[in-house]
């Protein structure tokens, strides 16, 4: 292979619609402050060049703070009100830490917090809010009606019917906001081909990786640059494993007799990884492939989350947790709290504490799980067993940093170790701390795993979670799992 000049680097376009949406934020930004200024009636003098240097600098934070919780990345042109509102929620939230900077840069440089202008800020804030909504109101609409009018469509087609052209169909059937319009699938491969490899993956039942194979062709690769020449098509996603490299460069020479665009997809399903995203090495592009998606500044956020949420939570369950601790010792012997050592992140063993619901303290290469009816389950474990109260000490592993609120449950270690040789894939579920609550309790997956399938659901909702951390999706969970309450049928 040669080698690459220093030259040939990757660039990323940016997405038209996601750049007049930056543009229009930063606008509403402006003048929400000036409309704070004239109209909350505590500005004497009107307008300044202070409040310019700190529209300037909400700008500049709310564009930081947007790339991190990927406020243009999920912009959806969508007709449904979920996804209007899912929209002004994630641009509230950037907004909101933007708010919080400001006000620490205020504190530190400028003057105290009594001094001020309260109400100028809390205009400002809500008036950027409602400008948010607008924006993406009035935007969503007028994109919407120009593609009904087939102004900013491209016609694509994919070259490639195998599992990766299948997830890039499923990309563009799921995101039609995205403005592409799928003219055709195309492939040299037969349709019984394609049955007999669908057929041998099902017989491997793989949970991680897994992805149908094969899907309907309108025609082979002579009829893509047929097409492509007599300008029926925009742009082809080239959707092949690595394998097929020489094809890949084949298919690429022949289109670029046309005019065209070629797009290469990633094979990630060759890899065999749900969470991996594009990495800079100093101008170097690689693709991450298992890393904990959850560091960096987003490990900030999340740990800051975790602590904020802990303490408010602790303070509201001390008095009970005070009352199960005294019943603990008062309906059995032993120690008020249980320590199992368990995996915490990146497979690093970590102690994490319960109230003691059994007669026995297992904790050894092997640990049997609790079934109905367990003898060794105390009358009082039982309730706090059913309930989920036995939990209530993870919140200070929270606190100690070995455990997240929200996050995979932890197995015991001899669960562990015979997992991961069952399952492939399983111990990716170590990539980011665990929790006290997750994504697959909350999806009916809590309690006893008494078979290989219940643990390989457990696991696709976990790995699920990781893959699309936020800070939303985690409220989101833990209002679930408040909502749902914290008992459930498989747990004994």
């Amino acid at each position: 292979m040669q080698r690459l000049s220093r030259r040939s680097q990757i660039h990323i376009s940016q997405n038209p619609v996601s750049l007049i949406a930056r543009i229009l934020d930063s606008l509403v930004i402006g003048i929400a402050l000036y409309l704070a200024v004239m109209l909350s009636g505590t500005v004497e003098g009107g307008w300044d060049r202070v409040h310019a240097f700190y529209a300037i600098l909400a700008i500049l934070f709310m564009q930081f703070f947007s790339e991190f919780f990927h406020v243009y990345q999920s912009w959806r042109i969508g007709n449904t009100f979920s996804s209007r509102l899912r929209m002004v929620g994630i641009a509230s939230i950037a907004w909101l830490f933007t708010g919080l900077s400001l006000l620490l840069i205020a504190v530190i440089f400028d003057q105290s917090p009594e001094r001020l202008d309260w109400v100028l800020a809390g205009h400002w804030f809500g008036y950027a809010i409602v400008g948010f909504a607008l924006v993406r109101l009035i935007f969503n609409s007028v994109v919407r009606f120009l593609r009904s009018h087939g102004i900013n469509r491209r016609r694509v087609a994919i070259a490639g019917g195998g599992p990766i052209g299948q997830y890039v169909k499923e990309q563009l059937q799921d995101n039609p906001w995205v403005g592409y319009e799928l003219v055709g699938i195309y492939d040299d491969r037969s349709q019984q081909e394609f049955q007999n490899a669908r057929h041998a993956n099902r017989r491997k039942r793989e949970v991680v990786g897994d992805l149908k194979t094969g899907i309907k062709v309108n025609g082979r690769f002579k009829d893509l640059y047929e097409d492509a020449l007599a300008q029926k098509i925009d742009a082809v996603f080239i959707a092949m494993p690595m394998r097929a490299e020489y094809k890949i460069l084949e298919i690429s020479r022949q289109l670029s007799y046309s005019m065209t665009a070629v797009y290469v997809v990633p094979d990630f399903y060759s890899i065999e990884t749900h969470f991996t995203h594009l990495v800079d090495i100093n101008g170097m592009p690689a693709v991450s492939v298992y890393e904990n998606p959850v560091s960096g500044l987003r490990g900030v956020v999340k740990r800051t989350e975790d602590i904020v949420l802990s303490l408010i939570i602790l303070s509201i369950i001390i008095v009970p947790m005070a009352l199960i601790a005294l019943g603990v010792k008062l309906t059995s012997k032993g120690p008020i709290l249980f320590r199992q050592t368990r995996y915490g992140l990146d497979g690093k063993p970590i102690k994490v504490w319960k109230f003691r619901s059994m007669r026995v303290m297992e904790d050894g290469a092997v640990v049997r799980q609790a079934v109905r009816d367990d003898p060794r389950i105390t009358p009082f474990g039982r309730f706090i067993r059913r309930t989920s109260l036995d939990e209530l000490p993870q919140f200070f592993n929270v606190l100690q940093g070995t455990m997240s609120i929200v996050g995979p449950r932890p197995h015991a270690i001899a669960h562990n170790e015979a997992y991961r040789n069952m399952i492939r894939g399983y111990m990716l579920r170590h990539k980011t701390k665990p929790g006290i609550t997750g994504w697959a309790q909350v999806n009916g997956y809590r309690g006893e795993t008494d078979s290989l399938e219940k643990m390989q659901g457990r696991l696709i909702y976990d790995i699920d979670y990781i893959r699309r951390w936020s800070i939303l999706l985690d409220i989101k969970i833990i209002a679930m799992t408040i909502f749902k309450g914290f008992t459930g049928k498989n747990v004994y």
